[in-house]
């Protein structure tokens, strides 16, 4: 199941946005144990473990991260809005 949250940080460069969305993940990561790939040029990490793949793209002002869980994945609302939080209250 496919789920896309895109968050919009006027005024931001895409380096900026990186920065932040890249300690988010990393801590996301670690806190649960999800292999973390990271591609700095390209703006562009990965996560994966056990079925769920998540995969993020910034760009100068905006966010992308694309989702994907299994079909029975009882946790998915609670990452899910994690996500959602910790995007919300990036530049806060």
């Amino acid at each position: 199941m496919a789920h896309e949250i895109k968050r919009s940080y006027p005024g931001k460069n895409a380096d900026e946005i990186y920065e932040k969305v890249h300690v988010v993940m990393n801590r996301m990561s670690e806190k649960l144990g999800m292999d973390y790939q990271t591609d700095p040029a390209a703006k562009s990490g990965s996560v994966s473990k056990m079925g769920v793949k998540g995969a993020y793209q910034v760009t100068d002002g905006e966010v992308t991260v694309k989702l994907d869980f299994p079909f029975v994945f009882p946790m998915k609302k609670q990452v899910t809005q994690n996500i959602e939080e910790k995007l919300d209250g990036l530049f806060a």
